[in-house]
């Protein structure tokens, strides 16, 4: 019987930690399309990058590669805008990943949009070095 017990403590932390049961992405932190409370001007931003100026990035909250581009991006001086597409439920996660898809059919994570239109689909610290010296020089202007 203890055995059983131990097992099914296992499943429940297993499933706890890769978010299967998860009090962050219920209905109750949410509202009706599926937004996260206090995430609305995000949403709209996932819907329409680049549209305050600044890059944005789709991201996931378990993303190592996107902890990389967030690190990348603040310590070359860039403001931008990160959407945690994980963090959407229903209505709202569908419409995000169909944005998402419109520059990276894959949906792969991280996803960086540029105002200038140049799509980042990873961690590519050239590429990055490059169009973060275009941006900034394009705010000179």
């Amino acid at each position: 019987m203890s055995g059983m017990l131990t097992i099914i403590i296992i499943i429940f932390v297993a499933a706890v930690i890769t978010g299967i049961i998860s009090k962050k992405n219920n209905s109750a932190n949410h509202n009706e399309y599926g937004v996260p409370f206090g995430a609305e001007e995000k949403y709209k931003l996932a819907l329409n990058p680049c549209t305050d100026g600044k890059p944005l990035m789709y991201d996931l909250t378990t993303c190592r590669h996107c902890v990389r581009v967030q690190d990348f991006l603040t310590k070359n001086g860039v403001e931008y805008n990160d959407v945690l597409v994980d963090r959407f439920i229903g209505n709202a996660r569908i419409e995000v990943v169909a944005k998402l898809k419109e520059y990276n059919p894959k949906a792969s994570f991280p996803t960086v949009v540029f105002p200038d239109g140049t799509i980042i689909i990873g961690y590519r610290e050239t590429l990055l070095s490059e169009t973060i010296a275009a941006y900034k020089k394009s705010l000179e202007k």
